[in-house]
């Protein structure tokens, strides 16, 4: 099975979870920590040569916002209730929130050569440096344009580190010491469920495939420019247009922060340098690609169904039509070396070497042979070859051998110093296809491996040039789809250069469900959210059945002492044989039923999908409303329309 990856890319870096400390960790050549007691469990690394010296330079950012809970989702009779418990949560959970809001400027910062003529990227550091300070009067109710909010001020600061010539390349305003610059940004007030209330308005998709955004990942596309007419390859739009613009959806569904990002040039501090030196260096005078282990934990599993026309199907993401349950996991790399990992022009036409393919389908090119992934555990193995789009898409390092700035596009394909190239789960062809995989009652132990450049395509050394300095290539025993074969550029690879080209992580696949059925993680609240829930099982095996296309209309209460709880209603798969456990813009009704009175439910059956999903049948799921309540049964009548 292959997955693949788009050609044109200028999306974000995945996110990791937020710092367990807010105080940016000391100490130089460290590998990438958010929480600094795990820095004592660190692997050893290879010794390498010493350094040349290189000048540095810092620049301290800092922004004011504020940032809080969105009550207009809760029936106004428990809002009272919701946000006094709001107001007694501990720093720790409006930090969290701070984080989310802050991470939504990564994409225009990351891409910021894009948005500005002759200006350059202005990456934020590491999130291991990011601290945020709370306003000490703490969090408060307040309206803010008719919208009920819980809210509280905060102060997110960082410093980066990076070369001397990198800021005035970045920035212009910055090339000298005491140089300042003002990046504007318009944020939600709250920072969650981005999808679910205003819909794909606020996501940019220049560059990705089609469908790659779901409400998991939303906040990686975020863009307040966004108009609703911005469509195409290089709009904001490519899966569908929007209904508005991004500043009208945040306007009407959840209210605005104006604010701004301010980048201040500071004097060389040897001390302060040292507090915020970040970035393991594993080759001294060449590229090293590192895999990051840790980011292969972060993944979802998911239902999705795909025509016999997709173009999933077509590049062989998943393995057939019709509803597939699919692994999806972000995948990331690390150039870990003081040289860039240098590709080059993505060639429309290669037939000496076949080392870029087009994919008609996704309108895409693919890079041959970047890496394998590997599921296995107590059941069968599935292996995949991933075929991408080698891009620095954010910095990873935090050091004066990582610039602010690089050439790389998917049309100019390469990984700058201390930079990375991050995949993130959602993303089209970003999984594995577990539909055929027997799961047992108990769920599965399985270890996801990723092994980077297993062929060699990727160089990481110097490469072999002829006498004239071109590139000398050379026979991989590789083919295209159409048989042709496959050359790969000669490279002298440096020693050691794949001992760090390999990771694995232990996953756990229960055999049904979706991550709408796990926990939620990021303190996700209401009824739009798409974590939490569980399934209701059916009374008999006809009380979920129902005639398709028919108006289907229920009648659901719960007891007269239960807290309010939201009912979601999904479609069930006949070849599969489970409800899909959906997410709320795929659910054929998502509603709050609460003690004072049976709520009427009406929604269409589900219609055919194919031959052998034949609809006529739903599955209900169901959450309290707020976290803080016990979840309560649903019971459901059905009513004659």
């Amino acid at each position: 099975m292959i997955l693949t990856r788009r050609p044109t890319r200028t999306p974000e870096v995945t996110g990791a979870r937020p710092p367990t400390e807010a105080t940016p960790r000391p100490g130089a050549n460290t590998t990438r920590q958010a929480n600094p007691e795990a820095e004592e469990t660190a692997a050893p690394t290879t010794p390498i040569p010493e350094l040349p010296p290189r000048d540095g330079a810092l620049i301290a950012l800092q922004m004011e916002s504020r940032v809080g809970v969105l009550l207009d989702d809760f029936p106004e009779e428990m809002r009272d209730r919701v946000a006094e418990a709001l107001l007694e949560r501990p720093e720790s959970y409006w930090t969290g929130l701070a984080y989310r809001q802050a991470r939504l400027t990564r994409r225009r910062l990351n891409f910021r050569n894009f948005v500005y003529r002759d200006k350059g990227s202005l990456p934020l550091p590491p999130e291991a440096l990011w601290a945020f300070r709370l306003d000490p009067a703490g969090p408060e109710r307040q309206t803010i344009e008719g919208h009920d909010l819980v809210l509280v001020g905060y102060t997110f600061s960082s410093t980066i580190l990076t070369d001397v010539e990198s800021p005035a390349a970045a920035e212009p305003a910055l090339g000298a010491v005491g140089g300042r610059w003002n990046e504007p940004f318009i944020l939600p007030l709250d920072p969650d469920l981005i999808l679910q209330r205003t819909g794909n308005a606020c996501l940019n998709e220049s560059g990705f495939p089609p469908n790659s955004f779901d409400s998991e990942n939303a906040w990686m596309f975020y863009d307040h420019t966004c108009q609703a007419s911005s469509g195409g390859v290089g709009g904001c739009h490519r899966t569908r247009l929007a209904n508005e613009s991004c500043l009208e959806a945040l306007a009407a569904w959840v209210g605005v922060s104006e604010t701004e990002l301010v980048f201040e040039r500071l004097a060389w501090d040897e001390d302060l340098a040292g507090q915020v030196r970040l970035g393991e260096i594993t080759q001294a005078a060449a590229p090293d690609i590192e895999v990051v282990a840790d980011e292969l934990a972060n993944y979802r599993i998911t239902y999705r169904y795909f025509t016999a026309e997709s173009c999933a199907l077509v590049e062989q993401c998943v393995a057939g039509s019709g509803w597939r349950r699919l692994l999806q996991f972000d995948a990331t790399i690390h150039n870990t070396g003081v040289e860039p990992l240098h590709i080059g022009p993505v060639r429309s036409e290669d037939p000496a070497h076949n080392l870029f393919q087009y994919n008609v389908c996704h309108d895409h090119f693919h890079f041959s042979n970047y890496g394998d992934f590997l599921l296995t555990g107590e059941v069968e193995s599935l292996a995949s070859k991933q075929a991408f789009c080698v891009e620095s898409t954010g910095r990873l390092s935090n050091n004066e051998y990582t610039p602010l700035t690089h050439p790389y596009t998917c049309l100019n394909q390469g990984v700058q110093a201390g930079w990375v190239d991050e995949y993130i789960a959602g993303m089209d062809c970003q999984w594995i296809d577990i539909t055929e995989v027997d799961i047992p009652a108990g769920g599965a132990d399985l270890a996801l491996d990723f092994t980077f450049n297993p062929d060699e395509f990727l160089c990481e050394g110097s490469p072999v040039l002829d006498e004239a300095g071109n590139q000398v290539w050379e026979p991989s025993g590789l083919e295209t789809e159409d048989g042709a074969p496959i050359e790969r550029p000669q490279c002298d690879f440096v020693a050691g250069w794949d001992a760090n080209n390999t990771a694995s992580q232990e996953l756990f696949v229960p055999p049904a469900g979706s991550f709408v059925t796990e926990p939620c993680t990021e303190g996700q609240l209401g009824p739009l959210r798409n974590c939490g829930f569980t399934e209701q099982p059916a009374a008999d095996e006809d009380a979920l059945s129902c005639t398709p296309g028919q108006e289907v209309q229920l009648s659901c209460s719960v007891a007269e002492d239960a807290a309010p709880q939201v009912l979601r209603l999904c479609e069930y798969s006949h070849l599969l044989g489970v409800g899909l456990a959906c997410t709320l813009l795929d659910s054929l009704a998502n509603v709050v039923v609460g003690p004072e009175q049976p709520v009427a439910v009406t929604f269409t059956c589900p219609l055919p999908r194919d031959v052998e999903e034949e609809g006529g049948r739903y599955a209900l799921y169901s959450a309290p409303v707020f976290d803080e309540d016990q979840p309560e049964p649903i019971t459901c009548v059905a009513q004659q329309p």
